[in-house]
């Protein structure tokens, strides 16, 4: 993975992490890959505008954004927090391998309902990102200017993104019926 250049903030080093695995992976996502992009993109931004991102901690952060969803595509299945936790710790070398519990959790908690359980402001900005960018700003993130939200979406633009998840969601309801959104945790 490259590493950008000297003197980028720790959010631009974690959008290039997440560009370095796309570029990566992008087989795996087919016609997909603009579509999550853009949401992986949105939520990085997001979380940079709730919280600093500590430098230590950038790249932690584009791993956990990369795959918070990636198992619906690495492994084609909608019950994909283990497998996407497992893939992002997995995806660690080096000394951001002391980030691995706070990539699991990041991806873990991206769903829970209430307030994350772990204590690092990261998981929590990160959850409150996702559902944001979910809920097209709707349901927006604490101290996020909705105006700000609409700028991550003008550079980062929604090419898809719910149609996609509706798609995704038809699966899981044949995948398993009896448990349409396994990924949600009180």
């Amino acid at each position: 993975m490259s590493d950008p250049a000297a003197g980028s903030t720790a959010l631009d080093r974690a959008h290039g992490v997440a560009d370095d695995l796309f570029a990566e992976h992008a087989a795996v996502f087919g016609s997909d890959l603009p579509v999550y992009r853009g949401h992986v993109h949105r939520v990085i931004g997001t979380v940079g505008l709730q919280v600093p991102v500590p430098p230590d901690r950038a790249r932690a952060l584009g791993v956990a954004a990369f795959f918070h969803d990636g198992g619906i595509w690495f492994d084609g299945t909608w019950d994909y927090l283990p497998p996407s936790s497992r893939r992002a710790v997995a995806a660690l070398t080096g000394d951001d391998a002391a980030h691995a519990g706070l990539v699991a959790a990041m991806v873990d908690e991206h769903h829970r309902i209430r307030r994350a359980r772990h204590g690092d402001p990261l998981v929590e900005a990160f959850r409150r990102a996702d559902l944001a960018d979910i809920s097209r700003g709707l349901l927006g993130a604490p101290g996020v200017p909705r105006s700000a939200f609409l700028g991550l979406v003008g550079r980062h633009p929604d090419r898809g993104f719910r149609p996609m998840l509706a798609r995704a969601f038809g699966r899981g309801l044949r995948e398993a019926p009896w448990r349409p959104a396994p990924m949600f945790k009180l």
